[in-house]
């Protein structure tokens, strides 16, 4: 069984909504009363505020790592349940046609080729406006 690397992700984003608040001098961006403060602009914040900010920050980089890190394990469980399972179908049946396999240099072209199809679309749209 592999590590749950799951395990925590709720506490850290907790923990980042907290240090944020902190950032915000623990203000309301709409005071829902008059006795709560608003977030103050920036250039006003306290000391503790920036501390928030950087220790929100520092938060953020340790949740993305987990995540990255959980995805590459996801990746990996699935890759070889899918073997697993291949393996087993093809005992029972025989060899099983499969579609090829796309690489990630493939679909990150694909993102890239979409992505500038969406831009250029996005331009003749503003281009044809009056």
């Amino acid at each position: 069984m592999s590590t749950d690397l799951a395990h925590g992700i709720e506490e850290h984003a907790r923990l980042i909504n907290w240090y944020v608040g902190v950032w915000h001098d623990l203000g309301y961006e709409t005071p829902p009363t008059r006795d709560c403060k608003a977030i103050p602009p920036l250039g006003e914040r306290s000391a503790e505020a920036i501390k928030g900010a950087h220790a929100a920050i520092a938060a953020i980089d340790v949740l993305t790592r987990q995540l990255f890190a959980l995805r590459a394990q996801l990746v990996g469980e699935l890759r070889q349940n899918e073997d697993i399972l291949m393996a087993r179908l093809e005992a029972k049946y025989g060899p099983i046609p499969t579609r090829p396999k796309v690489t990630d240099e493939q679909a990150a072209k694909a993102l890239i080729g979409m992505a500038e199809a969406l831009r250029d679309l996005a331009r003749q749209q503003k281009d044809s406006r009056p």
